[in-house]
């Protein structure tokens, strides 16, 4: 099942399959690691129930977390990559809420570990 799309990224699950992440610039797929896979279901609950009433947008939260979530799985030692499996997960929800809401109010704000 696709969850999340954008022009440079698409991340899917399914049952089966598990987390993919395809590169659409170069065609690659990616499957995460155990760590990211780990983060992801638990970053994923905060960002869309347990905290969505941090959001301003709460669909601009969820596309922020998986561009970041396709970013860390394309590139593990990038600036990403390390925020995803150095942070825990609640910290990492607030951080990925935080950095969207300054984009609903500034559509050219890059997130900060970026």
């Amino acid at each position: 099942m696709l969850i999340f799309e954008s022009a440079l990224f698409s991340v899917s699950q399914g049952w089966l399959t598990g987390w993919k992440v395809k590169d659409k610039t170069s065609g690659a797929i990616t499957v995460p690691n155990a760590v990211l896979k780990s983060q992801i279901g638990l970053v994923w609950i905060q960002v869309r129930k347990t905290k969505k009433h941090l959001s301003l947008d709460s669909a601009q939260s969820e596309d922020l977390l998986f561009f970041s979530f396709a970013k860390a799985v394309r590139d593990p030692s990038g600036s990403d990559g390390k925020l995803w499996t150095s942070l825990q997960p609640d910290i990492l929800a607030d951080l990925i809420i935080s950095e969207a809401n300054k984009t609903v109010n500034d559509p050219f704000h890059k997130p900060s570990w970026w």
